[in-house]
C-alpha cells in the first residue's frame, strides 16, 4: 500500500522540473595520445633547449594517466574487507587459545 501524495489530493500538481540535455563534443583519446607521443618524441630527437621542462611534464601526464586506471575503488575496498576478516579470525583464534 502505497501513501496518498498531498498534492494530488487536493487536485493541484506541482511542476516538472526541465530535462537537462547535454550533446558532448566528439573527442578522441587515441589521436590526443598519439599527438603528445609524436611531440614528445619530436622533441627527444631534435633536442630542444626545453627538453627538461617537456620530459618532466610528460613524466607526470605518464603517471597520472597509469595511475587512474590501475586504481579503483572497488578493488581496494575488496582488499580492506579480506584484511579485516583477517584479522577478526586472527583475533579469535588468539582469544580461544587465551582462554582455553
Amino acid at each position: 500500500m502505497e501513501a496518498p501524495k498531498i498534492p494530488s489530493m487536493f487536485g493541484f500538481r506541482s511542476k516538472k522540473p526541465d530535462q537537462f540535455y547535454f550533446e558532448p563534443r566528439y573527442y578522441d583519446e587515441r589521436k590526443e595520445k598519439m599527438k603528445k607521443r609524436y611531440a614528445s618524441i619530436d622533441r627527444e630527437v631534435n633536442n630542444n633547449p626545453s627538453f627538461e621542462k617537456s620530459h618532466t611534464d610528460d613524466f607526470k601526464s605518464t603517471i597520472r594517466e597509469n595511475w587512474g586506471n590501475s586504481y579503483s575503488r572497488s578493488k581496494a575496498g575488496n582488499q580492506m574487507n579480506r584484511r579485516v576478516i583477517i584479522y577478526v579470525i586472527a583475533l579469535l583464534a588468539l582469544a580461544y587459545f587465551i582462554l582455553v
